[in-house]
């Protein structure tokens, strides 16, 4: 009797720390799937903002993931064998440290992209237009409307939109930015300048033809070589 009775109780307490043990690999799994997700979102958000880039420009540098999907496959190898090696085992680690690796990459690239863009792509504000117009009550309304367009502009584009809902909404706001310079009174009265002014402010730029001698005079003497965009078609 005593004797059964003790065989019972072990019985119990093997069942208790089988229970624990699968208790504490359920935590361990639940552990790993949260770092995964954190990895899957960081690499998603990453790669979203570069491919917003990319569809603009070219991307400068060079990404290779061929070490992350390796250490992918190194993975499904080792679960293959043995599924509770993602408790324990190094290849997890391995691969997630390639992946937040190949991030970095991403992000960088991202970012040296998006100075480049950012340079071009921005319509070019005249301060000296700005306060020209500012004196005029009848061109007073646009002059506000235009500045707060720019430091919503300045705003958005402190660093690189992290997705392509973020780049529309600040192309928009160029957009904005160009058609209220339009309706400011013009800098210049020459046709050639102006031609040339309204070309170089627009997202493609101006082409090198419209550099006349003209246009090149007025630049030196207003001090604003460096200030448009001039592309060799």
């Amino acid at each position: 009797m005593i004797a059964d009775d003790c065989k019972k109780l072990r019985q119990q307490l093997e069942l208790v720390a089988k229970a624990k043990a699968n208790e504490k690999i359920v935590e361990q799994l639940n552990l790993r799937k949260n770092e995964l997700l954190q990895l899957k979102n960081k690499v998603v958000a990453a790669t979203v903002s570069l491919e917003a880039v990319g569809s603009r420009t070219k991307i400068i540098g060079k990404l290779d993931a061929t070490k992350a999907y390796e250490r992918v496959q190194k993975l499904r190898i080792a679960l293959k064998d043995d599924p509770q090696t993602i408790t324990n085992g190094r290849d997890l680690t391995n691969m997630s440290s390639a992946f937040n690796k190949f991030t970095e990459h991403v992000l960088a690239a991202t970012t040296a992209t998006w100075d480049q863009y950012l340079l071009r792509a921005q319509p070019n504000v005249d301060a000296n237009q700005i306060a020209q117009a500012e004196q005029q009550e009848a061109f007073k309304k646009t002059v506000r409307e235009l500045k707060s367009k720019v430091e919503l502009a300045e705003f958005l584009s402190k660093s690189h939109p992290t997705s392509e809902t973020g780049f529309v909404t600040l192309e928009t706001v160029w957009q904005d930015i160009r058609i209220l310079i339009e309706s400011l009174p013009a800098v210049t009265n020459d046709p050639k300048v102006r031609e040339f002014l309204k070309a170089a402010n627009s997202l493609n730029g101006a082409p090198l033809d419209m550099l006349t001698k003209e246009v090149r005079l007025w630049l030196n003497e207003n001090k604003a070589s460096d200030k448009y965009r001039i592309v060799n078609m």
